[in-house]
């Protein structure tokens, strides 16, 4: 862009159309750059619940228990455009309803034994199904054009779609590693799709839809699910004589996760790898889960089950001492005087391989701000251990 060549070229918003712009002072257009959309309203939900709050045992034991049925309608999403009309952004319209499904189960049980010494103990457990029940848009589906990739240049990862959850994971199945090239050859003879550049430690694709041909927009399909089936929580404590104890715990379990980084070991020898670069394909028999090493646009780096991995973890959240030296001193004018020590985020038990397994919504953003469950390497929750005093007049 030359200053000096469209120096003249400005636009005119007064009466003088002689006028012209000098060099470097120019008067800023202005265009639209999404469509209007005057029939937009805002979503609307409607919640149906089906609950029991109660108490036994002399109140020891409560009892509480939800079912819902959550209908979001009216989700505004982008309709798609032709690029012809000269819009950056689509149109956003209501274009589709969200069903959540589930229910929550909270039991605690609080109680005494003898005189001094009284201990507590809560657990919550919730179920969640998550489906797409409408979706107005021609192909059905929304997030084949959103930001969800997992690597530079690679395509989308996850997809609305009704009948599925929001952002379920979309890409090609794998059923293991070519070990020789007797293997594939064998596999050929037999039938079997195998694509004609396979070389040993190449993944073996799986001809999803049973044509005879592996191909990656057609074999493409479900592979995952980002939202756990169900969630757990557990808070146990006593106290006694001043001295108290408490400690909480919280898990999900039943989703799965796409590993961002590990992808890293496909795009160039220059990455900084992690120590899975170890246990790939290097010859017959040494991986039957990781191909091999290469660089460049192979078939290697597909969109698949190859980067997911189950994510069920459970953490140890806070764990709590703490002792009130009030109990110690006769006649004193506080209320407290409790020294604690505390530990937070202490324990994480899981077989994923990744930093975290709680990911959340990271992988996502604008109008993918749907899609989550991909691990881009976000730092994880630090381990922190914390020791305070607390003093009440």
């Amino acid at each position: 862009f030359s200053p000096s060549a469209y120096a003249d070229y400005g636009y005119k918003f007064n009466s003088d159309i002689t006028q012209t712009v000098a060099q470097n002072n120019y008067v800023t257009g202005a265009y639209a750059s999404n469509a209007p959309n005057p029939d937009v309203k805002w979503e609307t939900s409607e919640q149906l619940n089906i609950g029991l709050d109660a108490r036994f045992l002399d109140s020891r034991l409560g009892v509480n228990f939800d079912w819902y049925k959550k209908t979001t309608k009216d989700w505004l999403v982008s309709a798609p455009m032709n690029q012809v009309l000269g819009y950056e952004s689509p149109a956003m319209i209501n274009g589709g309803d969200v069903e959540n499904t589930g229910m929550e189960i909270a039991l605690s049980w609080n109680d005494n034994i003898g005189k001094d010494f009284h201990y507590h103990a809560n657990v919550n457990f919730a179920t969640n199904k998550n489906e797409v029940t409408k979706l107005a848009t021609p192909s059905g589906r929304i997030g084949d054009n959103v930001s969800s990739a997992l690597f530079q240049n690679s395509s989308y990862v996850s997809l609305v779609q009704k009948g599925e959850p929001i952002g379920f994971f979309s890409g090609m199945a794998t059923e293991g590693i070519w070990q020789n090239q007797a293997e594939i050859e064998n596999a050929r003879n037999a039938g079997k799709a195998v694509l004609a550049d396979a070389v040993p430690g190449d993944p073996i694709w799986v001809d999803y839809n049973g044509d005879g041909v592996i191909e990656y927009d057609s074999d493409r399909h479900k592979i995952g699910n980002p939202h756990p089936d169900y969630t757990l929580g557990i808070t146990l404590g006593f106290d006694w004589k001043g001295l108290d104890f408490n400690v909480t715990g919280a898990g999900a379990f039943g989703m799965q996760v796409m590993q961002y980084y590990r992808t890293a070991q496909l795009q160039a020898w220059g990455e900084n790898y992690t120590t899975d670069i170890f246990d790939r394909w290097h010859g017959e028999g040494t991986s039957n889960t990781k191909p091999r090493l290469v660089v460049g646009g192979n078939a290697n780096q597909w969109v698949s089950d190859l980067y997911m991995q189950d994510a069920d973890y459970f953490k140890v959240q806070n764990v709590t001492l703490g002792y009130d030296f009030n109990k110690l001193i006769k006649n004193s004018p506080f209320g407290q005087v409790r020294a604690y020590v505390q530990g937070q985020n202490l324990f994480t038990f899981t077989s994923y391989t990744g930093v975290d397994p709680e990911v959340g919504s990271n992988g996502g953003n604008g109008d993918g701000n749907w899609v989550r469950g991909i691990d881009v390497g976000t730092y994880p929750s630090a381990r922190t251990f914390i020791v305070g005093l607390s003093v009440k007049f």
